[in-house]
């Protein structure tokens, strides 16, 4: 049992924290899609890779999935992790936790669905 599963009563999420939740799933779930396609479609040998690889020449966060999908999947575990963390904490835990929330969703600042109301 991790220290945050020691609740006693789990948080009651607000109408901003419950959105909040909702961007990063949303987030995680655009980027475990992407990085299923990249390890289904991606060439196995480094010169197949890097021509197949220049279609994201223009598209940083895609290129970073193209290049290194396993860490993208590594990622998307542990925040999801995180979200359920909150989900699970006591209110003075998720206090803290929704900190590390509103951190995580900054990384996605440029997203139309991004509220300024989460920035710290």
């Amino acid at each position: 049992m991790r220290c945050w599963q020691v609740a006693l009563e789990e948080v009651t999420m607000t109408e901003e924290s419950t959105a909040l939740v909702e961007f990063l799933l949303a987030r995680v779930e655009e980027d475990e899609r992407i990085a299923d396609h990249v390890a289904s479609v991606s060439p196995t040998t480094d010169t197949g890779f890097c021509v197949w690889a220049t279609q994201f020449a223009f598209d940083a966060e895609r290129m970073i999935v193209a290049v290194d999908y396993q860490r993208v999947f590594a990622e998307c575990a542990a925040n999801r992790r995180i979200v359920e963390a909150f989900r699970a904490a006591a209110p003075a835990q998720a206090e803290i936790l929704e900190g590390v929330l509103r951190e995580l969703a900054f990384a996605h600042a440029d997203h139309p669905d991004y509220r300024d109301g989460w920035r710290i």
